[in-house]
């Protein structure tokens, strides 16, 4: 219950301000504790995305401008981004395309907050972007959740203090560390 309350906590964050994504913790719980607790963690850091998203839509919706300088202030969030993403959501004309934009941002490292900030100020309504949250967010958690799993047997039993969670959660530490590494380098950390 711990971890699941974690990854939508972690969910929740990431989606308003936050600047690591739900995916480090998915797959760090998947790899310790296996696909069930991964896939319990996905699906609660997906709906902690829907809140967060949320939140931050409704806020928009009161103060679009202070929104959009809070999600600019961000580390990692460039304002070329910003603008981008939203030329993108306003060149969508329904539910199939805005779902379309948010998938693709989704897998290109273009963080989520950018379209809930940006969702009310292009006339999206703010119900209609909480229920594409999870569609969109939770492919890919499920993803790193079976890696995770997937990692996690693979990782054969060691003695003494080599213990296999250990091995694997330093790895993928190492692992998450080189990601941010390049990300942050790409975009400007």
């Amino acid at each position: 219950m711990g971890l699941t309350l974690l990854a939508f906590l972690w969910g929740v964050a990431e989606a308003c301000l936050f600047f690591v994504v739900p995916d480090v913790p998915v797959s760090l719980i998947a790899l310790a504790c296996g696909w069930r607790a991964g896939l319990r963690a996905a699906v609660a850091a997906a709906a902690g995305a829907m809140v967060g998203g949320t939140a931050l839509a409704l806020f928009a919706s009161h103060a679009p401008e202070t929104a959009i300088a809070l999600v600019d202030a961000v580390p990692a969030i460039p304002t070329a981004m910003i603008a981008r993403m939203q030329g993108l959501m306003a060149g969508t004309d329904s539910a199939a395309g805005l779902t379309g934009v948010l998938i693709w941002a989704s897998l290109s490292g273009i963080p989520y907050k950018i379209a809930a900030a940006s969702a009310p100020g292009l006339g999206i309504p703010v119900w209609e972007l909480a229920l594409l949250t999870p569609l969109v967010r939770l492919p890919r958690f499920v993803a790193l959740a079976a890696a995770g799993a997937i990692l996690q047997r693979l990782t054969p039993a060691m003695p003494g203090w080599m213990q296999p969670v250990r091995v694997r959660l330093l790895l993928a530490a190492l692992g998450w560390s080189a990601f941010y590494g390049v990300y942050w380098s790409k975009v400007g950390g």
